[in-house]
């Protein structure tokens, strides 16, 4: 199911974007929910790792053959957790913004990329236990996070007179 598969990568991926304001339920409904990483001002908890860590281990049961260390799918897990945040943080500090309509327009893309609509979008995710608000808010940090990435590479790509003149020389 092409729809299951882009959600598990979503999970994979950006479990740990979650609003602040989800964190803080989770803290409050689940007083054994523990802090495991502290990011610039923000936090990984306990259950964001967990659900990453589902979400991969049940991709990989379902490719079947052999079951990875589940120490060592945890440790990466939670580096790619870490590592997510970072970006996501830098991003905002950079001043790259991402509007709404630009959301809106990645989750119609989404829809029509599994030939559904938005609102059937909406339903399957609620079916396989994610809030269409956490969907939009993940989608708005990858954005994010590739607009950083765009941005750093420009900023790697210098080319020098020299160069150019090499370069055009060849031509001749």
């Amino acid at each position: 199911n092409p729809m299951k598969r882009i959600l598990v990568l979503l999970s994979i991926v950006f479990a740990d974007v979650g609003p602040i304001g989800v964190r803080a339920q989770a803290l409050l409904s689940n007083s054994l929910d523990k802090i495991i990483a502290v990011v610039d001002e923000d936090v990984i908890l306990q259950s964001e790792l967990d659900r990453a860590f589902e979400s991969i281990m049940s991709q990989y049961r379902s490719r079947g053959g052999d079951l990875p260390p589940e120490d060592v799918v945890r440790k990466q897990v939670l580096e790619r957790l870490i590592t997510m945040q970072l970006q996501i943080a830098r991003a905002a500090q950079t001043g790259i913004v991402v509007a709404d309509t630009e959301v809106d327009t990645a989750v119609q893309r989404i829809a029509q990329q599994n030939n559904i609509e938005v609102p059937q979008l909406r339903e399957s995710l609620v079916r396989d236990g994610f809030s269409f608000e956490e969907f939009r808010k993940t989608l708005r940090d990858e954005l994010q996070v590739q607009r950083l990435r765009a941005r750093f590479v420009q900023s790697r790509v210098a080319v020098t007179d020299t160069e150019v003149d090499i370069f055009l020389a060849g031509d001749s």
